[in-house]
């Protein structure tokens, strides 16, 4: 429903642009003017409203895309992004799809953050600087791995089908087969919301090894450093349950 208000309204609004632009009185563009600049002006605005006529009648109609993502069509955060983007206003899992690509900028941030911080502790290439930067690139992957999942989850999930399951006794078809269609929904949601709490979970251990490089000394506190390294290592494990 959201989507045909939209549609509506983009309409509307090049309908009233065209009125605007050609109609006499306003400002009345018209091919045969005298003056050359103005009828070209007519032609370049024919041209700009028939182009977003098309772009966003073809864009808010575009049925979503079933065909799984893999991870060699993600090649980086920004990739992501894209990806959940078109989930973003979903009924179901807009508001996932928007904590998700949230997520994204701040492990982006983050990662920026621990870079910047082991550069002023370590020397580049050293084993310490790769120790570190190492582990940031392995949960900066993870979290990409994640969305993957996530998306080839939200692209199976069809909302107008679920919609009319949560009135499954209203209708004709044996309660207990749609009770079992509902709760395949239901679990799919959950590994969805699951997903984004273990890369909240991988944001969390990123940020907490840079606080403690930042404020050691030496950027060297064996015992605290190997412990959150090999809790943020366990996490980017756990990734594979995820896919």
């Amino acid at each position: 429903m959201k989507k045909y208000i939209k549609l509506i309204l983009a309409n509307l609004s090049i309908a009233i642009a065209a009125v605007i632009l050609y109609s006499p009185g306003l400002v009345n563009l018209r091919l045969s003017d005298y003056s050359i600049f103005r009828a070209g002006m007519s032609i370049i605005a024919a041209l700009l409203l028939i182009l977003s006529f098309f772009l966003v009648n073809i864009r808010l109609l575009k049925e979503p895309d079933r065909k799984p993502v893999t991870l060699d069509d993600v090649h980086d955060l920004d990739k992501a992004k894209d990806i959940l983007r078109s989930h973003c206003e979903g009924k179901y899992f807009g508001s996932l799809a928007r904590t998700a690509s949230e997520q994204l900028d701040r492990i982006f941030q983050c990662r920026q953050r621990l870079t910047g911080i082991l550069a002023q502790k370590f020397t580049q290439g050293t084993m310490s600087f790769d120790k570190f930067d190492s582990v940031a690139a392995a949960a900066e992957t993870a979290a990409i791995k994640n969305v993957v999942a996530m998306a080839n989850r939200m692209r199976l999930f069809d909302e107008k089908e679920y919609a009319r399951l949560q009135h499954y006794r209203e209708d004709d078809i044996p309660d207990d087969i749609q009770e079992e269609q509902l709760r395949l929904y239901q679990k799919n949601f959950d590994n969805v919301r699951a997903t984004i709490a273990h890369n909240e979970k991988l944001l969390l251990k990123l940020d907490a090894l840079a606080m403690e490089i930042s404020s050691s000394s030496s950027g060297d506190d064996t015992n605290l450093n190997n412990e959150l390294i090999g809790e943020i290592e366990r996490l980017t494990d756990e990734t594979k349950y995820y896919q």
